[in-house]
């Protein structure tokens, strides 16, 4: 991602957070974890179909950049099946195109392009933008940049941090748990620096329960920390 290095360090205790609140929410079930579905699609596996990775079930998924050929990355094609499938009706594009949305839009699919640049963080006009369609789509959306991690990771953080007050650091964790590399270099500083302002944006939505998080670690967690 634009040669950025990963310099932001991530806590046991902010992992326990957002797997904490990832259960709460039930964005976590191993009842119905699909391992044949995530060893098909999951980036990590070698032989993965697609490099796509669920961060809120059934409502957000990041997704490396389809190409118009296969060349690097996979065709548009390839992901048509599975996102009717999964009910994935909005594909948002943060990259220059690589491929014509029409790949998608003849097949139902709505597609919007928010580009911004490699390596760095999005505008507060892509931001809002990207907040509106999330939360307008009646399915699920798929998000991808070139290689679906930092610019999606951006994005799709604030997201985390506003419907389900993660805390930065806790909304990262969870976004590596789920695909390995997101958020990079400045990014990691700038998901920081918006953690309040999507907690305001959040005290505007009808999400039940969702003040029952305090600022700091939550309460089913607070005992592991480090006694004064």
């Amino acid at each position: 991602m634009g040669g950025a290095t990963g310099i932001y360090t991530i806590r046991l205790i902010d992992c326990f957070g957002g797997l904490n609140k990832a259960f709460y929410f039930n964005m976590v079930d191993f009842g119905d974890f699909d391992l044949t579905e995530y060893e098909t699609y999951e980036g990590a596996n070698p032989h993965a179909e697609g490099d796509l990775s669920w961060i809120v079930p059934e409502k957000l998924l990041a997704f490396a950049g389809p190409c118009g050929e296969r060349n690097g990355n996979w065709p548009v094609e390839v992901y048509l099946g599975y996102f009717k499938e999964r009910n994935v009706y909005t594909v948002i594009r943060l990259n220059k195109s690589r491929y014509d949305r029409t790949r998608f839009t003849s097949h139902g699919i709505d597609h919007y392009d928010l580009i911004f640049p490699d390596g760095s963080t999005p505008p507060d006009d892509i931001l809002n933008d990207f907040l509106e369609i999330v939360e307008n789509t009646e399915g699920a959306t798929a998000v991808h940049c070139k290689a679906g991690l930092g610019r999606t990771g951006c994005l799709i953080g604030i997201y985390l941090m506003k419907l389900y007050r993660m805390t930065a650091s806790e909304a990262i964790a969870w976004m590596r748990i789920c695909r390995p590399g997101c958020v990079i270099g400045q990014q990691q500083t700038w998901l920081e620096g918006k953690q309040l302002w999507a907690w305001e944006q959040g005290r505007h939505t009808s999400r039940p329960h969702l003040r029952e998080f305090g600022e700091g670690p939550t309460t089913q967690i607070r005992h592991l920390l480090p006694q004064k």
